[in-house]
């Protein structure tokens, strides 16, 4: 059986290959995620951002070998029927690349991306680039897929950039996303808001999960 580490290195090299053969998507909101699935000329990925984006089923074909062998090798790979199906999509934001879960995400362990996250990303780059102020520790609260993290410990290299969330899925995303970006300045740690961190710090981001969810999942019903 192949451990969480070597699955979570396999998962960055797939999500590098991705990025070396030009893959870009910029996910949109479930419900038009929805619904552009649901055109009938869309039931079957017919290139990378209809597996890695849409979500879509793919024939085995369609992938070159060595991107089926890393999807293998990460335990991304769902069958669906004589198709198969990936687990996790990757979304492009501000030159870079994140790794999250597929459409739909119904799991209560599931790692959201989407419209609210570039939204963040957009207030995150706005206040940087006008308090140009020494940071030297950020904290990003819930960080999910870590992109706020990411981008911060990017803008900031001399900062100690801590992530943190109660989601082990969201925790291990977030590792692999910082290797991705190459920022080396990024921790990823487990905490209940700061109950698990010490320490003072100069800047705090939160982008809290807000909405109303009749099964009470955490990334969107008040995160726990």
């Amino acid at each position: 059986m192949i451990s969480e580490k070597a699955q979570d290195q396999a998962l960055l090299h797939l999500a590098q290959a991705l990025r070396e053969r030009g893959y870009h998507f910029i996910t949109p909101t479930p419900l038009t995620h929805e619904r552009v699935n649901q055109r009938p000329e869309n039931a079957l990925a017919e290139d990378l951002p209809d597996v890695f984006g849409w979500s879509r089923p793919f024939q085995r074909e369609l992938l070159p070998s060595a991107i089926f062998s890393l999807m293998e090798q990460a335990g991304v790979l769902e069958a669906c029927g004589s198709r198969w199906r990936s687990r996790v999509r990757l979304s492009s934001l501000d030159g870079q690349l994140f790794v999250h879960s597929a459409f739909p995400t119904e799991a209560a362990d599931a790692v959201f991306f989407g419209p609210d996250t570039y939204r963040f990303a957009s207030a995150i780059q706005a206040h940087l680039n006008l308090h140009r102020g020494n940071i030297g520790r950020a904290v990003d609260i819930g960080c999910g897929s870590g992109a706020g993290a990411v981008l911060t410990a990017l803008a900031r290299p001399q900062a100690e950039v801590l992530a943190v969330d109660i989601n082990p899925a969201a925790l291990r995303l977030t590792q692999v996303n910082a290797a991705l970006a190459a920022a080396d300045n990024l921790q990823a740690r487990h905490s209940n808001l700061l109950d698990a961190v010490d320490g003072e710090f100069d800047l705090i981001l939160a982008n809290p999960p807000y909405l109303v969810d009749p099964t009470e999942r955490a990334y969107r019903h008040g995160g726990g």
